[in-house]
């Protein structure tokens, strides 16, 4: 029996506790300039502090997010995880019923990927079918605002052959790959994705012009 996405978000939130403790404190991630404890951080305040989360997007909330992520970096690495491997928190709106699932699970897939491939000798993980079907089936809704700044159409082709459009056009490049492994390199992990490009080399090469990612 298929698994739900809820139960999906669930299983993903403590496999990445799990990747957090087997990689360590202060160890290597692929998002530029932060470290695992840094990583464990953002992400319990992304959920547990809407206040402070706020700051990564609006510049007069910076200080009070740094100030709010220093407290937190001042507890240990192992209560951090645990933290984290609990949830948002009763009054987080991500504790709203099906809030965790729409807005949790592509956050914690990427960043899952993030620690695993930061590491040496990570290989690409098994028995995802189910997380790879639903990664496929969010990928066209994910494509819209990663895709946004592209002037040539994607379709990616996993390893089924199937079809799916991430962006129309009229010149196209086609993405060979995983779901999980297409959507690190539409969220701008391009190094460290198991993905090869299709199409003609002026269409590959103004694809590989453009700025992924948010």
């Amino acid at each position: 029996m298929a698994s739900a996405p809820n139960s999906l978000t669930r299983n993903e939130r403590i496999s990445l506790a799990h990747a957090f403790a087997e990689a360590g404190e202060k160890q290597a991630t692929l998002c530029q300039g932060w470290n695992t404890k840094d990583l464990l951080v953002h992400l319990i305040v992304r959920e547990r502090r809407p206040d402070a989360a706020a700051g990564i997007v609006l510049p007069f909330l910076k200080p009070w997010r740094e100030k709010v992520e220093r407290e937190l970096a001042s507890g240990t690495y192992e209560e951090l995880i645990e933290t984290f491997k609990s949830g948002p928190g009763s009054f987080s709106p991500f504790a709203i019923p099906g809030v965790d699932n729409v807005a949790n699970l592509i956050e914690f897939v990427i960043h899952h990927e993030d620690v695993r491939r930061a590491q040496p000798n990570w290989q690409p993980r098994t028995e995802t079918a189910e997380l790879q079907l639903e990664i496929k089936r969010r990928l066209p809704r994910f494509s819209m605002l990663a895709l946004r700044r592209s002037p040539v159409g994607v379709v990616m082709l996993d390893g089924t052959g199937q079809q799916i459009w991430l962006k129309r056009g009229n010149t196209t490049v086609e993405l060979h790959g995983e779901p999980i492994e297409v959507l690190l390199y539409l969220s701008g992990r391009q190094q460290h994705a198991q993905v090869s490009l299709h199409g003609s080399p002026a269409a590959i090469a103004t694809f590989e012009r453009v700025k992924f990612g948010f």
